[in-house]
């Protein structure tokens, strides 16, 4: 029989998951704000509130509380009743989702930190991609910046010289294979993956090249099977690399 002092232990626990999922619902409320505005050039700040794209009124509290909101509203504006991307729901939950994960990998450690922020990043360069098919370079130039603050600080016990090693294996392969197929890698998906490197070294960074490109492979074709897309239609490439690269942090 499980006694008392089990019940609590399951108690917190189910308390702690939930805690975190709902931080992962908040946060990705947050990258919804970074995709639609960094792009366009909007401060991720000011306005401090969210506002419709289509009317642009201001959202209020209640209609903007993460999934339940967008559920309750049906997708659409409470002013304008114009349709809302289903984006918005879509990157919250994920979010949400790899917060939890990641919390039964590694618990409330110092690491776990370390790895949302890496996701955080992954999260929002994927959306931007997914939308708008760029590579921000302000935003690539801060996820450089938080990688050197994590070496300085020594947060996870990284090796500075493995991930300027990451940072150039990266970047020299993904440049090399750009060139040798007559350029169909982009060049911020170069930089992207060169940053990546940067953050977990040079022998993840190349596990990670290659199992993107054998999900990308694998989705495309599927796309194609399906007619959704075409063999002439572009594909965000980020995505692909942000789901080899939790994988891959999944396995570590």
């Amino acid at each position: 029989m499980i006694n008392i002092y089990q019940w609590r232990e399951r108690i917190e626990k189910f308390i702690e998951i939930i805690s975190v999922f709902i931080s992962g619902l908040i946060f990705g409320s947050f990258f919804n704000v970074c995709i639609y505005r960094i792009p366009k050039k909007i401060s991720i700040f000011s306005p401090s509130r969210s506002f419709c794209p289509h009317c642009k009124s201001i959202i209020k509290w209640y209609d903007n509380i993460p999934v339940l909101s967008y559920i309750l509203l049906k997708g659409r504006c409470r002013n304008c009743n114009k349709k809302i991307s289903i984006r918005y729901i879509i990157i919250e939950f994920i979010t949400g989702l790899l917060f939890v994960l990641l919390f039964f990998k590694f618990g409330l450690e110092k690491v776990y930190f370390y790895y949302i922020i890496l996701i955080g990043f992954i999260v929002i360069f994927s959306g931007i991609d997914l939308e708008k098919r760029l590579v921000i370079n302000k935003l690539l130039l801060i996820f450089i910046f938080a990688g050197i603050i994590f070496y300085i600080v020594d947060f996870k016990k990284n090796d500075i010289l493995n991930g300027i090693l990451g940072f150039s294996t990266g970047g020299i392969v993904i440049y090399l294979l750009n060139f040798f197929s007559n350029g169909k890698i982009g060049e911020g998906d170069i930089k992207f993956i060169a940053a990546a490197g940067l953050w977990i070294g040079a022998y993840d960074i190349i596990n990670v090249i290659f199992y993107s490109f054998l999900i990308g492979g694998f989705i495309s074709s599927i796309l194609l099977l399906l007619k959704i897309k075409n063999r002439y239609d572009k594909i965000a490439f980020i995505p692909f690399v942000a789901l080899a690269l939790f994988l891959k942090i999944m396995m570590m």
